[in-house]
Parts: C-alpha cells; structure tokens; sequence
C-alpha cells in the first residue's frame, strides 16, 4: 500500500457518509443569486502586480484584519466594474 492509498484510507475511516450530513441551514440557489454574478466567477486568473495606495485606503482595506484586504481591494474593483462605476480622471 503506497503512502497516498493508507492516507486515502485513515481519512476514509472517519468519513460520514452524505445521507448523514444535514443541509437543512444552507439557503437554496436562486436565479438571483446566479444573475448577480457570485457564481460566473468562480474560477479567476490573478496577477501579482505593485502599486502604491494613499494610506488612509490601505487603513481602510485593513480595517478588518490585515488579512484579506487584497481579497477585499479585489471585491471593490470587480463591483465597481460590474456596475459601471466611472472612474475619475485628475
């Protein structure tokens, strides 16, 4: 037995079974859900890019924990991409 098939098999020993598991809390998908767009995109291609950022934007990013603000940064753009948000030239 390979080390992969006794690691497929520990795990498997503590499975439950789908039958068991209770998805009474989970909210159905709606059309809605699908037409507002959080599920086209599931599957994105990312960068890694540097920029500079005015520091009261970057505190804001932050204002939840200093993890997650690029995620974050990221929802912003995509929002206001999708919804036609114009962008200010100086």
């Amino acid at each position: 037995m390979t080390d992969l098939e006794r690691f497929i098999t520990e795990r498997e020993a503590y499975s439950v079974p789908d039958s068991e598991i209770d998805t009474s809390e989970i909210p159905e998908l709606t059309e809605t859900d699908f037409a507002r767009g959080h599920f086209k995109n599931l599957e994105h291609g990312r960068k890694s890019i540097t920029f500079r950022i005015d520091l009261d934007n970057l505190a804001w990013l932050q204002s939840g924990g200093a993890e997650g603000y690029q995620a974050k940064l990221n929802d912003v753009i995509r929002w206001a991409r999708e919804n036609s948000c114009p962008v200010l030239q100086k």
